[in-house]
């Protein structure tokens, strides 16, 4: 499959999924970015013991699908509670920030793992050289999502 195919998917599905669930950016932000540092930290132990469980794979390589699927998961588990938008364009927003930003975590983990053509390593080398920047903008976005998030007050009943 093409990498640019198989990327293009899985922003859409990304996107889907934060829009449909109507959950906020900036818990989700936060979550993707501890998800990085989990991935990053425990990739090499958790793959051997996933391997160990007999799940093996050719393509893509096993440490990757581990390297994803860590840097996935807490934004996952809280895709299903926390505080959700309640208007049409914040979901929108939210959802693409949030397709970006688990896009550029993916990136060295899905690069690794799969064969890029001349075209999509092209666009591969632009997202990776401006991931720093993406991502910083993003965490500033998913704080100041949080920054403006209102709990909801309890009406006093008199």
């Amino acid at each position: 499959m093409d990498m640019a195919f198989f990327l293009l998917i899985i922003i859409v599905a990304l996107f889907a999924t934060a829009y449909f669930t109507k959950r906020r950016f900036g818990v989700l932000g936060l979550a993707l970015c501890a998800g990085s540092l989990i991935s990053s930290m425990w990739t090499a132990d958790v793959t051997p013991l996933v391997q160990s469980a007999g799940i093996r794979l050719l393509a893509p390589p096993l440490g990757t699908v581990v390297a994803v699927g860590l840097a996935l998961l807490p934004a996952v588990l809280l895709l299903f509670s926390g505080p959700s938008y309640h208007k049409g364009w914040q979901r929108i927003v939210g959802a693409a920030a949030f397709a970006l930003l688990a896009t550029s975590f993916l990136l060295v983990p899905l690069g690794t793992g799969l064969v890029l053509d001349d075209t999509t390593q092209e666009y591969y080398d632009f997202l990776v050289h401006n991931r720093n920047i993406i991502i910083t903008a993003a965490i500033a976005y998913a704080i100041f999502d949080i920054l403006t998030l209102k709990t909801p007050k309890k009406k006093d009943k008199d």
